[in-house]
């Protein structure tokens, strides 16, 4: 076949396989994936573990504010633990109710409070307790960061559901991509596409071309700082890339990946 000069360097683009081609393991599809569903599995676990372990404290807290008494007596020890900007009580509540009869009986029970910020504490603690179940009891500053506590756990379920959420949409792009380039692969058409912006960032370069004037006709390569496209001209504003049958077109770099290529096909292309 002839060579085709108006790309620039010379090449034998008609060279170019027809047939279906494999896909360089370094895109690191399979990679990204696992690590996209972890990154999902764990920020739903973080949501489930607030869920389990907070939101049982805070519904039994909302009833004791509406129904709750205070007890004849208590004692409240235990210790606050403060990490980063949250506070975490594991409180011990000694205290003694009267019965209907003018009977005292005495409890004792553990109780765990969450919340954010500074805590109240120049006022002497009181124990409230449910009357239709003296073993259900709280101290009177969790209900006093009652709110504060909803607003606390509302915050961290929706930082940890936004990101597993994040991850499963990047997890579903990562797959359509790879879906794309399964379909190049394929059915390999050789395109030239145009470099509007090249940008360097932490060891990685952001590639935007286009192909087209269609908002669906443009991309951005993501690459190593090292990776250089394959350029069809002197000015490294033309390259070369692979367009599928769904019309997304795929930038090449020098050595052809994200396609596999055989030596003596690069070469045949190169001459």
């Amino acid at each position: 076949m002839g060579q085709d000069t108006s790309w620039g360097p010379v090449m034998n683009l008609a060279a170019f396989p027809k047939h279906p081609l494999e896909i360089s393991e370094k895109t690191g599809t399979r990679r990204s994936v696992l690590f996209l569903i972890l990154a999902a599995l764990f920020f739903a676990g973080c949501s489930l573990i607030f869920a389990l372990a907070l939101v049982p404290g805070i519904l039994e807290d909302a009833q004791l504010a509406k129904e709750g008494a205070p007890a004849l007596n208590g004692i409240v020890s235990g210790d606050l633990h403060t990490h980063l900007f949250t506070n975490w009580g594991d409180l011990k509540l000694e205290y003694t109710v009267r019965a209907e009869g003018g009977d005292t009986t005495s409890f004792e029970r553990n109780k765990d409070i969450f919340f954010v910020g500074n805590l109240d504490d120049s006022k002497e603690p009181v124990i409230y307790y449910l009357k239709a179940d003296p073993r259900v009891a709280t101290v009177s500053y969790a209900l006093d960061l009652l709110l504060n506590r909803e607003i606390s756990l509302a915050v961290a379920l929706l930082f940890a559901l936004a990101a597993a959420f994040a991850a499963i949409w990047a997890c579903m792009r990562t797959l359509k991509l790879r879906r794309r380039l399964r379909a190049a692969a394929d059915h390999p058409e050789l395109v030239e596409v145009t470099v509007t912006c090249r940008r360097f960032t932490r060891g990685k370069q952001y590639i935007s071309y286009r192909w087209g004037h269609r908002k669906n006709q443009q991309a951005v390569a993501i690459w190593k700082k090292i990776d250089e496209p394959l350029f069809t001209n002197q000015t490294g504003d033309r390259a070369l890339a692979v367009k599928g049958v769904d019309g997304f077109a795929h930038l090449m770099d020098i050595d052809f990946r994200p396609f596999v290529l055989t030596e003596e096909e690069k070469d045949a292309v190169r001459e």
